[in-house]
């Protein structure tokens, strides 16, 4: 074999996978399309559940040096305060990070590349793959590696096993033949990465909810540094080339006149789409992160659901290449990640529908309702933990696995 494992894919769960199994002695290699690591992203949550694994790796340190703790989230509507949800009363006493780390997806990328350094692991990148064939006992990997297909070189390389961790439009998936159930939502939304200021809470995720729909404001690191995600106005679906510019009417027509923008460093429009694979593993090649499941951003629960995929496959494949447990202990993989990600999957599209609906009701109920149960309910200390523990991720359990014993 030219390795053990191929990984496809470096975004945060090809490298979280990577390192868990650098870290047990199994050969990987990883690859990656792209030139280089990501710059920009729209992932930010770092969970409690996260830092704890980060915590294991060593890496938690520098997470937290480069993120902002975020310690509450405040509910804003009609330009008034209605409410605001507490982290840390929440979960000081379940985990020793009671609070969402906001820390983009490409700092967490470049954490995590660098501990790849300890097991002399490292990305190859500007290699693709182009074709996949399974055998009795290995995969057949046909990659390209260079900046373009004319320039290219092309490959063979054997594995015993590949994990796709290459996205929404994963090659792997296809390649295996999986199915990837599921539809787009129809709103477009943009993120901007802005120095601003205005009547947010300082270091706190602000929800501004109104009647078409919602802006985050979410606290970076640096003086008035943050990240903006919001519905783009309807007008604007059909404008070539949207720029920030375009959205700052109506993004101060709902959080407040006084909102003062002094630069944005990147913009950006996308669409959302909600699916689940059909299966997590076709023989001796799995899916993880994004190539398993893509769900709204309610709860910043998608990149952190990724790297627990990578967390628990990681330690099984390394016992069955190492000959200390037979292939069955792969089918584990599926049997309990499978159920966390349509149970998520099914949440956060009922919450988000919610959030996102043009139906007058569902105005009225952003604009009038949730913000005032939001704010009686975070005021009872036993809906608090459960709310940050479903959240944090801390809650997420295997009873009923086959590995487990009652």
């Amino acid at each position: 074999m030219d390795t053990d494992v191929l990984i496809v894919g470096a975004g945060p769960t090809g490298l979280m996978l990577a390192n868990q199994l650098g870290k047990r002695g199994i050969r990987a290699m990883i690859i990656d399309r792209h030139a280089g690591p990501s710059l920009q992203t729209r992932a930010l949550g770092v969970q409690a559940r996260t830092l704890e694994i980060y915590n294991k790796m060593g890496i938690a340190d520098r997470a937290l040096e480069l993120g902002k703790r975020a310690t509450g989230a405040n509910i804003w509507s009609g330009g008034e305060h209605k409410g605001r949800v507490p982290f840390g009363d929440a979960g000081d006493e379940l985990t020793a990070y009671p609070f969402i780390l906001v820390l983009g997806q490409d700092a967490n990328e470049r954490i995590m590349g660098d501990k790849l350094k300890e097991w002399n692991l490292a990305v190859e990148w500007n290699t693709e793959l182009k074709a996949l064939k399974q055998h009795a006992g290995h995969v057949e990997a046909t990659l390209r590696s260079g900046a373009t297909d004319a320039e290219g070189t092309i490959r063979t390389v054997t594995a015993r096993w590949v994990a796709g961790c290459d996205g929404a439009h994963s090659a792997v998936r296809e390649f295996s033949g999986i199915t990837f159930p599921g539809a787009p939502y129809e709103h477009v939304f943009f993120v901007a990465d802005t120095q601003v200021t205005g009547n947010m809470i300082a270091d706190e995720v602000n929800v501004y909810l109104w009647k078409d729909g919602f802006h985050l404001f979410f606290p970076m690191h640096g003086a008035n540094h943050w990240r903006l995600v919001g519905i783009l106005p309807a007008a604007l679906h059909h404008k070539n080339e949207t720029t920030f510019e375009d959205v700052v009417p109506s993004i101060r027509g709902e959080v407040g006149a006084a909102l003062n923008f002094t630069t944005c460093s990147w913009f950006s429009t996308y669409r959302i789409h909600h699916r689940s694979a059909a299966q997590f593993r076709a023989n001796r090649c799995f899916v993880l992160g994004d190539a398993a499941h893509i769900h709204s951003p309610m709860g910043a629960q998608g990149m952190n659901t990724g790297l627990q995929d990578a967390y628990n496959l990681a330690w099984k494949l390394a016992l069955v290449v190492k000959g200390q447990a037979s292939e069955a202990l792969l089918d584990s993989y599926e049997q309990e990640r499978m159920p966390v990600a349509k149970q998520l999957l099914n949440t956060t599209d009922r919450a988000f529908r919610l959030v996102v609906s043009d139906s007058w009701i569902a105005g009225a109920l952003r604009t009038k309702v949730i913000a005032r149960i939001a704010a009686v309910a975070m005021s009872n200390e036993r809906i608090q933990r459960i709310a940050f523990r479903a959240v944090s991720q801390i809650a997420i359990h295997y009873r009923s696995s086959v590995l487990s014993k009652s």
